[in-house]
């Protein structure tokens, strides 16, 4: 439904951007000021519908890459998980000494 949303913002942005483009003159009639103004805040709230559902679209995409992605991600894991366990076994991991609280 999200989609959808975005998708209908910019087709009507995009309408109503060619009206203004189309019927833009220089005129002071008050019936044209007051079409010219409906048409930008027509725009202006396409606009705001734009940038509301736009992250969710590119958190859409982000979640598809980091599909793609996550078998490289699982061996890099296992490879890290095979050095520490090997560096474990040699005792590079030593253990902190424990001190005693004073008071």
């Amino acid at each position: 439904m999200k989609i959808a949303s975005l998708f209908l913002s910019i087709f009507v942005f995009a309408i109503a951007a060619y009206f203004f483009a189309v019927d833009f003159r220089s005129s002071f009639e008050l019936n044209y000021i007051i079409y010219m103004s409906l048409l930008l805040i027509l725009m202006s709230i396409c606009v705001v519908g734009i940038m509301i559902n736009l992250p969710l679209f590119i958190r859409g995409r982000r979640k598809v890459n980091v599909f793609l992605y996550s078998n490289f991600s699982q061996k890099k894991l296992a490879a890290k998980h095979k050095r520490i366990m090997r560096l474990k076994q040699h005792n590079h991991f030593k253990e902190e000494p424990k001190y005693q609280d004073t008071v």
